[in-house]
């Protein structure tokens, strides 16, 4: 019997052996198309939605199925809602759940919840609000608004200088300083007015607590204080066919921290929250008003610049004059009083010379210098007259008297007399020197220190108009422009009933404009880049074109000789003499004199010049296009240009050879406002008692 089944379990083993391949390929088989049936032929068909495993057939009918619920229930008429019960004074409606309450709290309504078997609460109490103003307080209250007075005096003054420029955006947390800035080339205008503070706080106090109030109880001190708002400065642009355009408002300086408090508000629907009442604390304060009436200018850097209000600064620039003028005089006088004086050493030397010499034969024909010779001389009672005769000046040659005397000194003789011819014209065309003291720069500070608000001044108190201005910093070279400016102060009733009659139609209005004042001169602000056609090649059809740059402070300028179809200009590196080295002086290392202009030809041009006798005149015009679709001409030689060509270039050529001068540090200007940084809590008050009439926040 065992026999049998080891037998039964060796065949067994040995089937398994002899077919395990095939076994295992069935069964591998078996698995692939289970798994190809499952997932590949029915799984794709069917998709998991709402929690179930539908074909794609019947999701679509499940879909179609809520899609129609939908529509009906969009075509229902709408449920009328429960009204809603009240339940402060413990009345539950027939409706609702919780009629009876748990432990019978909800019996009493909402005022139940408050009950206490400690004590009995007053349910009349009321949570603390805030105290109404005089803004808002008494309805029957009426005010006339006062009166605005026009801004008088209007100037205006353009300025170009190098100056620190902010390189990121200036704001109350973010100052204006050197270390946010950077030297550039600016263009900015500065535009003043003067505007009657002491009559404006006069009007206030009358209509606000005093005679223009009907009832003695409505007089209010706080609405009898004016506070500046606005500053509005806008401009026109002159177009290129001689119109104007709009009037446009002029954004706040890119240095005024506060630009963006001062954006004018003027309904009052638009304020900010807080209203009213939160902007005149905001604009009651001494550092925003000052910011707001005389805002600071740039820190210029150049060394020949300054800013200064309008006004003030035509002065500067014209004392400035003065002062050079003097330093000029100053310096031909000490050369003339060293020429005199080498003069008066060599007629000594001279009369030595000739006093030693009497008697002995030669040129002087034994007598003293002077007394004759080839072109004789001047003599005096007690010796050689002060100037001498020509042979005392400049004596003859032993070498060669065939000279003139104006020639045996050569050259360098005839430069230095007509040197001193021009001198002694110029110190003559100055005048004699006045040694009493004249207006000089130090009373153009002076007097803008005087003018500028103090941190803690009561402007009430002025006798004299306020200066006050603004800037543009956006104007544009080869622009033209003109201005007008208007000042603006709050109104303390709006968005109250308490307005007269009258003034009933300002009621939203935040702000109290006076009127705008005349219209500015205008102001063209120059281009940064020209270039003049000086000489021609007229085989080759080659011009020579100087091309002069605005950088920095200076003008510079390069000649470059343009074919046709060549570009005007190209970028050249900037070599400062040792000298300039040495003195530090700021200066870019390379400059761009391209002008985008294309040399296109020359055109021969036959004109006539002349007054009453015309004469016939021919010259060379340069052709060239800025744009490739317009052809533009410029005469070529200085003889050609028009005066106004004429007078720009000779006053560039001035800059150009000016001597140049280190640029200014930060610290150096003399205008800056250094006022007292303002305590914490401080703020003006217009038209107070004193100059200590400050509250604290």
């Amino acid at each position: 019997m065992s026999y049998v089944m080891r037998d039964i379990v060796s065949k067994i083993v040995n089937f398994f052996e002899t077919h395990i391949e095939k076994i295992v390929l069935a069964v591998v088989g078996v698995v692939c198309i289970w798994l190809l049936f499952y997932y590949v032929i029915l799984g794709p068909n069917k998709v998991e939605y709402q929690g179930e495993k539908l074909s794609p057939s019947k999701i679509d009918i499940e879909i179609s199925k809520e899609a129609e619920l939908l529509r009906r229930k969009l075509n229902e008429p709408p449920k009328v809602p429960e009204p809603y019960t009240r339940r402060l004074d413990g009345f539950i409606g027939p409706n609702d759940p919780v009629r009876g309450g748990i432990r019978g709290e909800l019996q009493n309504g909402f005022v139940g919840l408050f009950d206490s078997p400690l004590s009995d609460i007053n349910t009349n109490l009321y949570p603390p609000m805030p105290s109404s103003s005089s803004l808002e307080a008494g309805f029957a209250r009426e005010y006339s608004l006062p009166f605005i007075s026009e801004v008088n005096e209007v100037a205006v003054e353009h300025i170009r200088a190098v100056a620190f420029v902010p390189a990121s955006t200036v704001d109350e947390r973010n100052a204006y300083k050197k270390e946010n800035s950077k030297l550039k080339d600016i263009d900015f205008v500065t535009v003043e007015g003067k505007f009657d503070v002491a009559g404006l706080c006069a009007r206030f106090q009358e209509c606000f607590a005093g005679k223009a109030v009907k009832e003695e109880e409505w007089y209010d001190p706080c609405l009898a204080r004016p506070i500046f708002a606005a500053v509005q400065l806008q401009r026109q642009e002159l177009n290129s066919d001689g119109t104007w355009s709009d009037w446009e408002n002029v954004a706040r300086s890119r240095i005024d921290p506060y630009k963006k408090l001062f954006e004018v508000i003027e309904d009052v629907q638009d304020l900010p929250p807080g209203g009213l009442t939160i902007r005149m604390l905001q604009f009651n304060n001494s550092e925003v008003m000052i910011n707001l009436l005389q805002p600071e200018a740039y820190v210029i850097a150049s060394a020949g610049e300054e800013w200064f209000p309008p006004t003030l600064h035509s002065r500067y620039l014209e004392q400035q004059r003065q002062a050079e003028i003097e330093a000029r005089r100053a310096a031909l006088e000490k050369a003339k009083e060293e020429r005199e004086k080498k003069l008066e050493e060599k007629r000594d030397e001279r009369r030595s010379a000739g006093t030693d010499t009497r008697g002995r034969s030669g040129r002087f024909g034994g007598g003293e210098y002077g007394t004759g010779g080839s072109y004789g001389g001047t003599r005096s009672g007690s010796g050689l007259s002060t100037r001498g005769s020509r042979s005392e000046r400049y004596p003859s040659s032993t070498t060669d008297t065939r000279r003139t005397p104006y020639d045996r000194g050569g050259s360098s003789a005839r430069t230095r007399i007509s040197g001193e011819r021009q001198s002694e014209e110029e110190l003559s065309a100055m005048g004699s020197k006045d040694t009493s003291r004249g207006p000089s720069t130090n009373d153009v500070y002076d007097e803008f220190y005087a003018i500028t608000i103090a941190l803690r001044a009561d402007l009430a108190k002025m006798r004299e108009p306020l200066l006050f201005w603004a800037h543009d910093d956006t104007v544009e070279p080869e622009k033209t422009y003109h201005y007008r400016i208007r000042l603006g102060v709050f109104n303390p009733i709006a968005g109250t009933n308490q307005f007269s009659e009258q003034d009933e139609s300002r009621k939203s209005d935040v702000i109290l404009w006076s009127r705008f004042s005349d219209v500015t001169e205008m102001v063209e602000i120059p281009a940064r880049s020209y270039f003049f056609a000086n000489d021609i090649r007229e085989a080759a059809k080659a011009v020579t074109v100087e091309v002069c740059r605005y950088v920095l402070g200076y003008w510079y300028s390069e000649k470059f000789p343009v074919m046709q179809g060549e570009v005007i200009g190209k970028v050249k590196r900037v070599e400062l003499t040792p000298e300039e080295q040495q003195l530090g002086i700021t200066a870019p290392e390379t400059i761009d004199y391209g002008t985008g202009a294309v040399f296109v030809d020359v055109m021969a041009v036959n004109d006539w010049s002349g007054g009453n006798k015309l004469v016939a005149k021919g010259y060379y015009d340069m052709l060239y296009s800025s744009d490739g679709i317009n052809i533009e001409h410029m005469p070529i030689k200085t003889m050609n240009w028009s005066k106004e060509l004429k007078a720009i270039f000779s006053d560039i050529q001035k800059s150009v050879r000016q001597k140049k001068q280190p640029l200014r540090d930060w610290d150096s200007r003399r205008t800056e406002l250094r006022r007292r940084a303002p305590e914490r809590g401080d703020y003006y008050e217009l038209g107070g008692d004193s100059m200590d009439n400050y509250r604290q926040r």
